[in-house]
């Protein structure tokens, strides 16, 4: 089950709603992690780093309210951390808000 309010909340701020946009139009793994072969598009922390101009603690910072949403998924990889976009639970969340403001 979704928290829709969460979500919207995580999605109201608008760095969180940049790195969004960035998961969901990136076509490969960016990042080059020794030993890895998956090529799931996601990006790690360093390329988030990189792109939005913030510093760790606050791309972590963000990170984790996308995750605790269950907007993202998160997965170690050496000392760095992948990040992927939920379709599913995205797609969930449209769907409960239509049916939620949906006029009848």
């Amino acid at each position: 089950m979704i928290d829709t309010v969460k979500i919207a909340k995580a999605l109201s701020d608008p760095i969180r709603y940049k790195i969004m946009l960035m998961l969901a139009q990136s076509e490969e793994g960016c990042c080059p992690i020794p030993g890895e072969d998956d090529k799931r598009p996601g990006f790690c922390n360093c390329e988030l780093m990189s792109a939005l101009g913030m510093i760790q603690s606050r791309v972590s910072y963000h990170m984790k309210e996308l995750v605790d949403a269950g907007l993202v998924t998160e997965e170690p990889r050496g000392k760095w951390k992948m990040y992927f976009i939920n379709t599913k639970a995205l797609r969930q969340y449209i769907e409960q808000i239509t049916q939620d403001f949906a006029l009848k």
